[in-house]
């Protein structure tokens, strides 16, 4: 996964580091004056996904609430409709 911003970006590696190590979990950040990098393995849960395989068992919403789910849609949908083609 790519996160890209006005000064830099975030990539995730999961799986591997593709032509340096077969070695997955990690964090790149690069911005304009270097690259860091940051092997998270063991290091980071993931108790999201988790929840929400029981939410959708249990019919609950602990792993995010259904207003944070709207608000969260509505905003995509905003910024959809406000994006311009370059």
């Amino acid at each position: 996964m790519v996160i890209i911003g006005t000064d830099g970006y975030i990539e995730l590696r999961k799986y591997t580091n593709v032509a340096t190590e077969a070695v997955g979990n990690n964090v790149f950040l690069v911005d304009g004056k270097e690259e860091r990098r940051y092997a998270v393995s063991g290091t980071v849960g993931f108790p999201f996904f988790g929840r929400l395989i029981r939410d959708v068992l249990d019919r609950t919403d602990t792993a995010m609430d259904q207003e944070l789910a709207f608000v969260a849609t509505e905003l995509a949908i905003e910024a959809q409709t406000k994006a311009q083609r370059l």
